[in-house]
């Protein structure tokens, strides 16, 4: 398996020094020449979203062979490494900062609480204003800050303030927050921690609603084929209605059982991907296998390398039952609390990246011992190794810490 650092740099292109743009005449070069059908394959071939921009800055030509490009395949993710400001590139360990911008203080101060596949959530709380922004395109799409409350969903989140009868405010902190999905332009879904599965029809409704009859303690949630389908924390799957009214229902019981040693149990997390191989929903287990009484310190290496693993399986909704996948061919998948995704890569086929929060959140000082202050971790299911030794691009002092004492890591893919 390459280093994330040598990924795509075989075919990231440089241009000559004095190359200028194809209808300057005074400098001559055959860069602007190059067929557009290789120009073309050259571009899907980087994986930086930076070097696509880099790629399209060249000559008119090869914008237009970019542009040509369809579908085209996803660059890899931005990790974020502080509070929502900087974040770090996959494939070169670039680092970009996207602060907030400045016309969006001009109402009051906003704070960004994540990212969400390629949005930022700002929160305005004393104007009790919230929306999503994609920072590339400047798409925007306001979001409520109530939530509806009936009879029945008294105790369904803590008492955040009741604006009017039947309304609550909704907290938009990041732990509260697991994760926003733009399901479609119609229909808005998040997770609270906590709480459960909430959404929003914009055109439709102005609150929140509470997605009722789903799981109490979602994971994950992820929209297949029309559908929303949530997650529990023992790997049930739920899929929800929103018609003329709305339901929820089990469509899958309990991922299969892992068995652990005497005085031992399984920690696990369960995260939601579509197969961009097969367009087939998929549920990954993360787990470790940890005493029953333990103690937060610095694990080793080769500790985790023995007591962490990762399970794929796939969703036969027709037999309602999870099937196991031991293989993911060319797909890559990134697995994140705010955002998870299949990538084609075929350097990186077979190959699980996760958050290393899932480990330092249990290690003193969030450092693995022998390695430091790791960003990312990745499990190759090809050859059943895993990869810890993947540093962070800066030094990380003050940063902004959850409530578990350890930064909130997520995904973002970069996307016009």
């Amino acid at each position: 398996m390459p280093a994330a650092s040598d990924l795509g740099r075989d075919v990231v292109v440089v241009p000559p020094a004095g190359v200028m743009d194809d209808d300057d005449e005074s400098t001559w070069t055959p860069w602007p020449d190059l067929q557009p059908e290789l120009a073309g394959m050259v571009f899907c071939r980087l994986l930086s979203h930076g070097d696509r921009l880099r790629f399209r800055a060249v000559c008119r030509r090869w914008r237009l062979a970019a542009r040509q490009q369809h579908p085209l395949p996803p660059a890899l993710p931005w990790l974020n490494l502080d509070g929502r400001i900087t974040y770090q590139s996959l494939p070169d360990g670039e680092v970009h900062r996207i602060p907030v911008p400045d016309e969006l203080q001009a109402g009051g101060t906003v704070v960004c609480r994540g990212s969400f596949d390629g949005w930022l959530l700002y929160d305005r709380s004393e104007q009790l204003e919230c929306f999503l922004m994609n920072p590339i395109s400047k798409a925007r799409i306001d979001l409520p800050y109530h939530w509806h409350c009936d009879d029945d969903d008294d105790a369904i989140l803590p008492d955040y303030g009741e604006e009017e009868e039947g309304q609550r405010t909704m907290c938009f902190g990041e732990n509260a927050v697991r994760k926003i999905a733009v399901c479609s332009p119609d229909l808005i879904a998040a997770v609270i921690a906590g709480s459960g599965v909430f959404f929003y029809r914009p055109g439709m409704h102005s609150t929140w609603l509470f997605a009722s009859g789903g799981p109490c303690f979602a994971r994950d949630i992820a929209y297949y084929n029309g559908k929303l389908y949530s997650i529990s924390s023992d790997g049930e799957l739920f899929v929800h209605e929103f018609s003329d009214s709305i339901s929820a229902d089990i469509v899958i019981g309990i991922a299969p059982q892992a068995y652990s040693c005497q005085g031992y149990s399984w920690r696990s997390t369960f995260y939601l991907v579509i197969s961009c191989a097969t367009g087939r929903l998929m549920m990954v287990r993360w787990r470790w296998h940890l005493p029953i009484f333990y103690n937060v310190r610095r694990w080793g290496v080769d500790e985790l390398r023995k007591e962490i693993k990762l399970d794929v399986f796939e969703a036969d909704l027709e037999k309602r039952r999870w099937l196991e996948v031991k293989e993911l061919g060319d797909q890559a998948l990134f697995l994140g609390t705010s955002c998870s995704r299949a990538i084609l890569s075929s350097d990186y086929g077979s190959c699980i990246f996760f958050s290393s929060l899932n480990i330092t959140r249990l290690c003193s000082d969030g450092i693995i011992n022998g390695i430091g202050d790791c960003a990312y971790c990745v499990y190759d299911m090809k050859n059943d190794t895993f990869r810890f030794d993947n540093p962070v691009s800066i030094k990380r002092e003050g940063l902004s810490y959850g409530s578990d004492g350890r930064w909130r890591a997520d995904w973002f893919f970069p996307c016009e």
